[in-house]
C-alpha cells in the first residue's frame, strides 16, 4: 500500500461532510478526489446538490474546495476514515479503533451539519466503536449518534463498484438536501 497525497478538505461550518474510507490510488495519484469515476460528481449534480455538471478531473476543487456551483452556496468538504493509504482495493484497507476516535474528533471540532458516511466499512468501524448496531449501506438518516454534537450521519452506499442503483443514492442526497434546507 501507498501513503496518500490528498489533503482533505475540511474547515468549519460546512452544510454536509462526506467520509470515505480512504483515498483510491487513482485519486491519490491524480491528486483529486473521485477523480477516476464520474459517479459521484454525476449523483450530487442530479439531485441538485451541485448546480451544473462537472468534469471528475478538477470537481472536488470546485465542490469542496468553493461554493460557487454548490446548491445554495452551501459547504461542502470531504475526508477519509482512513486517510493515510491510497488504495483502490477497498478488501485491503484496516480500521481500527484510533481511526474512530480520530473520526469522533474532528467531528466535534469542525461540527458539520451533516456528515455522510460513504462505505460500508467506514459505517460498520463507526457503529462499532459507538456500540450500536450497524446500519445498512445506503440506510440514509441515523440521526445524531455523538451525545452533546448536532451533526446529523447519513448512510449513502459509495457512488460506484456496488449494486444499489444510482437513483437509491440520488433520493438519499434530496432527503439531506430538504432536511438541510429546513434548518
Amino acid at each position: 500500500m501507498i501513503s496518500s497525497t490528498l489533503q482533505p478538505f475540511i474547515r468549519k461550518n460546512l452544510d454536509i461532510l462526506f467520509v470515505g474510507l480512504n483515498p483510491s490510488f487513482g485519486s491519490s495519484e491524480k491528486g483529486h478526489y473521485f477523480s477516476v469515476k464520474q459517479s459521484l460528481w454525476n449523483q450530487l449534480y442530479q439531485s441538485r446538490l451541485i448546480t451544473i455538471s462537472i468534469d471528475k478531473v478538477y470537481a472536488d476543487e470546485v465542490v469542496f474546495g468553493s461554493t460557487k456551483i454548490n446548491f445554495h452556496g452551501w459547504s461542502y468538504g470531504i475526508t477519509d476514515l482512513v486517510s493515510e493509504i491510497a488504495e483502490s482495493d477497498s478488501r485491503k484497507i484496516r480500521t481500527n479503533t484510533q481511526h474512530c476516535v480520530d473520526f469522533e474528533q474532528l467531528i466535534r471540532k469542525y461540527r458539520p451539519g451533516v456528515a455522510i458516511l460513504l462505505h460500508k466499512k467506514v459505517l460498520k468501524a463507526f457503529s462499532e466503536y459507538l456500540g450500536i448496531i450497524t446500519p445498512r449501506a445506503n440506510q440514509g438518516q441515523l440521526g445524531n449518534l455523538l451525545h452533546g454534537c448536532s451533526t446529523i450521519f447519513y448512510s449513502i452506499a459509495f457512488p460506484h463498484g456496488n449494486n444499489i442503483p444510482d437513483q437509491k443514492k440520488i433520493e438519499k442526497y434530496l432527503l439531506i438536501k430538504k432536511v438541510l434546507q429546513e434548518r
